[in-house]
C-alpha cells in the first residue's frame, strides 16, 4: 500500500472521528489547512470550495458556535437523527476531500470518514453518559476535555504527512 494511501486512511478515520465529536470542527480544521496548502487534485474533483479561505472562515465560526452550544443544557442530543446525519455527512465530506487530495477514490474516503464519524458519535455519547455518573465530574468539564481532544487531534491529523 502506498504511503499516501495509508496517510489518507488514517486522516479520514481520525477526522471522521473528530466530526463525530464536533460536526463542524473537522471541516473547519481541514478547510483551514487546505486553504494554506491547496491541492490540485481536490480542485479537479469539485472539492475546491473546501480550500477557500471563505469556507475556512465560515466553518470556524460555525465550529465555535457548536462548541459553545454544546455547553448549554438544552442542546440537542447528539444521537438524535438530525445530529447523527450532520456528523456522518461531515465525516464523509472530510474523508472524500482527504482521499481526493491524495489522488485516491473519493467514495472510499466518504465511506471511511462517514463510518468513523458514526462510530465516534455513539462512542462519545455513551462515554459522556458514563462520566456523568462519576461523582464530582460535571458534564461541562467533560465537554471541555472533549473539545480539547477534538481540536488537538484534528490539528495534529492535518499536519500528518
Amino acid at each position: 500500500m502506498r504511503k499516501a494511501t495509508e496517510t489518507a486512511i488514517k486522516q479520514a478515520i481520525g477526522l471522521g472521528a473528530v466530526a463525530g465529536l464536533r460536526a463542524m470542527l473537522a471541516p473547519a480544521v481541514l478547510s483551514h489547512y487546505m486553504s494554506n496548502h491547496p491541492s490540485s487534485a481536490a480542485r479537479l474533483a469539485n472539492l475546491n470550495f473546501v480550500q477557500s479561505p471563505i469556507t475556512a472562515a465560515i466553518t470556524k465560526i460555525l465550529s465555535a458556535a457548536e462548541i459553545a452550544g454544546d455547553k448549554v443544557p438544552s442542546s440537542p442530543n447528539r444521537t438524535a437523527l438530525p445530529q447523527v446525519a450532520v456528523r456522518v455527512a461531515s465525516g464523509a465530506l472530510v474523508g472524500a476531500t482527504i482521499f481526493r487530495a491524495n489522488r485516491e477514490n473519493a467514495y472510499r474516503g466518504m465511506l471511511i470518514g462517514g463510518a468513523s464519524a458514526l462510530m465516534a458519535t455513539y462512542a462519545s455519547f455513551y462515554a459522556r453518559k458514563y462520566l456523568d455518573k462519576v461523582p464530582h465530574v460535571k458534564d461541562w468539564y467533560v465537554a471541555v476535555v472533549e473539545d480539547a481532544l477534538a481540536v488537538g487531534s484534528g490539528i495534529k491529523l492535518t499536519e500528518t504527512k
